[in-house]
């Protein structure tokens, strides 16, 4: 801190003495560089010391008095004064050095000089404008910074909230395929299990990640679908034609979401048989069923497609869309790459 303030005292100098030079070189008053040079380095440091010390001064009753935005007028008339205040001081004691220092044949030009001190008020507030000008400027853009990092930390922590509400879900319901197995078929039983033990390690790898590869999502809903199937047998179909493209990605559980959520609100059997589809284009991937009536296995939370459309939102800025759609319930996910996905959420 102590660095940058010598750093911006001596940048200043350095400027107002070159202002110095430009403005006094033509004057054949001085009979050597060196009483010129002299003068202006005094001249330059006293200017700086001056301003550098209204600065600090404003800038306190600014924060203990008044603040630009709510009251400008009073802001306005006391700078005017203080620049009135400020030019003053400068000509009495650019006339006082000059005299005794470097021209005292000066000695019979006042105190007061009326153009001297409108010129030095018009560069104080020329000088004072474009210092609120950069502080105001400054200012905005660390609020905006700030205010895109509480935003992208509000989604992640919103993002991780609607998360936890569908997990808790979703074990609870393979945990009651589980129990209707354990005393029908032992060698079943040890599959079924491996393939929770899987999916299981899959939600706690992915805990903490906003997205995954839809190649996993993938492996991840068919050990979930191996569940089902063993439950309900050809009561219950999913047909997979979904193209593995590159850096595609999903919310983790997406698909196991849509799967559950299609076996909950339909009937099935062998007779009737619930079809699951999923399908992709160049632009969405597609979950659809068939809908059969009749009174579905579980009642429904209003947790599944809201929140799903709220994940995919905080992904990439794009909701699901769903309907029904010729006899069939059909849930349009938007197909998201990795790329434009970290630049969204900011990784």
């Amino acid at each position: 801190m102590k660095n940058k303030a010598l750093h911006t005292f001596f940048a200043r100098l350095l400027l107002i003495y070159g202002l110095h030079l430009i403005i006094k070189w033509g004057d054949e008053t001085f009979h050597h560089f060196f009483a010129f040079t002299r003068r202006g380095i005094y001249f330059s440091i006293f200017v700086i010391s001056l301003w550098m010390l209204c600065l600090y001064i404003l800038d306190f009753l600014k924060k203990k008095w008044f603040t630009p935005r709510k009251q400008p007028l009073v802001y306005l008339f006391f700078c005017l004064g203080y620049g009135y205040l400020f030019a003053l001081i400068t000509n009495i004691v650019y006339r006082y050095v000059d005299v005794h220092y470097f021209r005292t044949d000066w000695g019979n030009i006042g105190y007061f000089n009326p153009v001297l001190i409108l010129g030095v008020l018009v560069l104080f507030m020329s000088a004072l404008s474009f210092y609120e000008y950069f502080q105001t400027e400054l200012t905005v853009k660390e609020n905006q910074l700030l205010a895109e990092k509480l935003k992208k930390e509000n989604a992640i922590a919103h993002y991780k909230l609607l998360k936890a509400q569908i997990e808790p879900h979703f074990l609870f319901n393979s945990l009651s395929v589980l129990s209707s197995l354990v005393y029908k078929d032992a060698d079943l039983a040890s599959d079924f299990i491996l393939k929770l033990s899987r999916i299981l390690r899959f939600s706690i790898d992915r805990n903490d990640q906003m997205y995954v590869s839809l190649e996993e999502e993938l492996d991840f809903v068919n050990n979930y679908f191996f569940l089902i199937h063993t439950r309900f047998g050809d009561a219950i179909r999913l047909t997979n034609h979904l193209e593995i493209r590159e850096h595609v990605i999903v919310p983790p559980g997406t698909l196991q979401v849509l799967t559950e959520n299609s076996i909950k609100h339909n009937s099935h059997n062998k007779t009737h048989p619930l079809e699951i589809r999923l399908y992709n284009d160049q632009d969405f991937i597609y979950v659809s069923n068939n809908l059969n009536p009749g009174k579905p296995s579980h009642a429904s939370t209003g947790v599944g497609l809201i929140n799903l459309s709220k994940r995919f939102y905080l992904l990439c800025g794009k909701n699901i869309d769903y309907g029904v759609v010729a006899g069939d319930f059909v849930v349009k996910l938007p197909i998201i790459f990795k790329n434009n996905s970290d630049e969204n959420i900011g990784h």
